[in-house]
């Protein structure tokens, strides 16, 4: 923490710019600041209000000058800490920052301000016929600001993606104060998806241009009950695996049925275990149907007892007032929720429920069953008493196990509920050192000095001890064959042009010794029940479609002339960002790196993954690629008519783009000539 005469110097220059009134240093507003909705209490020195977005650039400034650390902060519903002040310093309130500057249809984009409720902004577009995608259950209460922080999903991210899918473009404040504006459009590396997701440790997002879209003609919402909870995950999976992409497919177990009146508002069969909401969209009502009856079928093969479609607008309020009631229902009961927020690949949540239930009975504890069950995202609420410390001891062991449980079966720690200062440890189970230090060079690049919000994410030490056993990388010969000599040509300074199918740059316009990728060419993994593809960078993606249409599945990209790899580094089609799920790397100096995997949802750590599209292989070679798929027999499915290819636009690297250079590739060995070295 700073002394409290570090404030003294520069008070009036912040009240100068915020007026007196919105410093604020009394008793009562340094504890209402202390926390957040996670466990975890911290104070902070002063809390600074701000009343325009064009504050914040030049307080930024003075608290760098001042080496004052700084919290961007909105509505406080974070569950992980990421709010609270560490290291002291200064809680920069953007609540108040809540302006809707333009609702542009024609364009469909809506410019926000970060303290835009979520709700408030669904209310303002309704009335023109549009809708938001992400809708987090606290969308009654959570910001924009907040959900661009933590990545943030819901119900609909099933279909629509999550909040970095809808993101066009950000205004940001740097931590040393410049104000940037970022798209994912850009030429070189996409920092703006990179930034989403970061919980204010990059900068702080003042202005944000989001994606909106046309609402739907018709909504159909179902429910299907189950006297098992594994009949309603198999009838999940059968759902996903079968091509079906609901808006929304969500789940809950009995307890949280019970919490929230489901069972007397729907009249369940008794011995109801399991309840799922599947809700379809769509402007063709006869297709709406079809799709409806195959999956009240598949819901039959799998055992359900009960299957009722809402037939009114108020039946549809009901069952979705009962899957957004269900967390409130059980926070009465108990004086403290803890809601954890692990991922796994969609076939694997069977296993996972199990071990989660196995998990909190082992520790004796009460918890309801809440995920977002079409993309893997299990929600166990555990109620306690935050008073009783040994309570407290065995729900956080609880919720370790089961994130720990989550990473052996090939998940992830969080999906939408961040990081923050409650899963750093946990990070150190997921990730090995060398990814650890790749994530905390990302965060040197963006943050040398460490002032924007200090010590989140990252594990200030890591204890080997207690690394969760998962497989190893699955790298192909190729891929190690890469590796290797990149280690050779790192030892002796040899500098590199990374060269895949050869469209975009060619050999003989560079002095530089060629790396050739093209023999990476192989299909390497097919998860059908998943519906995820991993393919090596080299293989042309008119080969990728080709046999994955001969597998029966199709991949929303258009038929390019280059390779995988190629397309994702030269951004030749942007939008390949919202199917990328997981890359595996080479870095300059021969190290690989495993960035993502097969969950849809992952926010653990920063999108490095999102970082390498449009990096031009100046940062590391794409050795491998996971993205999403559909089913082929999608006919009509708008993400199969994807737009053409695209120009890459010249590109030339700017402050940003050489923090990064230096600390991933410090020496300029990969495609040197693009950071201005030789070639």
């Amino acid at each position: 923490m700073f002394k409290l005469d570090k404030l003294g110097p520069i008070r009036q220059s912040l009240e100068a710019i915020v007026g007196p009134e919105n410093v604020r240093t009394d008793e009562a507003e340094i504890l209402m600041y202390s926390y957040d909705a996670g466990m975890a209490r911290a104070r902070p020195e002063v809390v600074l209000r701000f009343t325009a977005a064009d504050q914040v650039a030049p307080v930024i400034k003075i608290l760098h000058a001042a080496a004052i650390p700084f919290v961007p902060r909105l509505a406080g519903t974070n569950l992980s800490g990421g709010t609270i002040a560490l290291k002291g310093g200064a809680i920069l309130n953007l609540s108040a920052l809540k302006k809707i500057h333009r609702i542009d249809t024609e364009n469909r984009v809506a410019v926000v301000e970060p303290g835009v409720v979520n709700l408030e902004l669904q209310n303002a577009l309704a009335p023109f016929g549009f809708f938001y995608a992400p809708d987090p259950a606290s969308q009654k209460v959570s910001t924009i600001g907040g959900n661009i922080g933590e990545n943030a999903g819901g119900p609909q991210c099933l279909k629509y993606g999550v909040t970095s899918d809808n993101v066009e473009k950000l205004e940001v404040v740097t931590p040393e104060g410049e104000v940037k504006t970022w798209s994912y459009r850009d030429p070189g590396p996409d920092l703006m998806s990179f930034m989403i997701g970061s919980e204010g440790t990059l900068g702080i997002v003042t202005r944000a241009w989001l994606k909106i879209i046309k609402k739907p003609e018709y909504l159909q919402t179902s429910a299907a009950a189950f006297s098992s909870l594994d009949n309603a995950m198999l009838a999940v999976t059968k759902i996903i695996s079968s091509g079906i992409v609901p808006r929304a497919l969500e789940a809950m177990d009995s307890v949280s049925l019970e919490a929230a009146g489901g069972n007397s508002k729907l009249s369940l069969p008794n011995g109801t275990e399991a309840l799922l909401i599947i809700e379809l969209d769509g402007n063709d009502r006869t297709r709406l149907k079809e799709t409806a009856e195959r999956i009240e079928t598949i819901c039959a093969q799998n055992s359900s007892t009960y299957f009722k479609t809402a037939g009114t607008e108020e039946e549809r309020e009901t069952l979705w007032a009962i899957r957004k009631g269900a967390y409130p229902a059980m926070a009465r009961l108990a004086p403290n929720v803890l809601v954890e927020d692990g991922v796994v690949p969609r076939p694997k949540l069977p296993e996972a429920l199990k071990e989660t239930r196995e998990i909190l009975s082992s520790y004796k504890l009460t918890a309801s069953l809440l995920f977002h069950a079409g993309d893997g995202n299990l929600h166990p609420n555990i109620i306690f008493d935050g008073r009783d410390m040994q309570e407290v001891k065995r729900v956080k062991k609880a919720g370790y196990e089961i994130l720990k449980s989550c990473i052996r079966l090939g998940g992830t720690i969080s999906g939408e509920h961040g990081i923050g200062v409650e899963k750093r440890v946990a990070m150190a189970w997921l990730y090995d050192p060398k990814t650890l230090y790749f994530f905390k060079s990302l965060k040197t690049a963006f943050d040398p000095e460490g002032l924007s919000n200090p010590d989140k994410i990252l594990p200030i030490s890591v204890d080997n001890r207690h690394q969760v056993p998962v497989a190893p990388a699955d790298l192909s010969a190729g891929a190690k064959t890469i590796l290797d000599e990149l280690r050779l040509r790192a030892k002796s300074g040899t500098k590199t042009l990374v060269l895949g199918s050869g469209t975009k740059i060619k050999a003989s316009a560079h002095k530089v010794r060629p790396l050739r990728l093209k023999n990476l060419n192989k299909l390497l993994d097919l998860d059908r029940e998943n519906l995820t593809v991993k393919a090596e960078a080299g293989i042309k993606i008119t080969e990728l479609k080709r046999q994955l249409r001969e597998q029966g599945f199709a991949l929303a990209v258009p038929g390019l002339e280059g390779s995988l790899g190629g397309t994702i580094a030269a951004k030749t089609f942007p939008e390949i960002r919202s199917l990328l799920l997981g890359l595996d790397i080479a870095m300059a100096d021969g190290t690989a790196l495993v960035l993502g995997g097969k969950t849809v949802k992952n926010v653990a750590g920063y999108d490095a993954v999102k970082l390498f599209c449009g990096s031009l292989g100046a940062y590391g070679i794409i050795l491998s690629a996971t993205l999403k798929i559909l089913a082929a027999d999608s006919a009509g499915d708008p993400r199969l008519e994807p737009s053409g290819e695209k120009k890459a636009l010249a590109f030339e690297p700017r402050d940003y783009h050489y923090r990064l250079k230096k600390v991933l590739d410090p020496e300029n060995l990969l495609n040197p000539w693009i950071y201005g070295g030789t070639g």
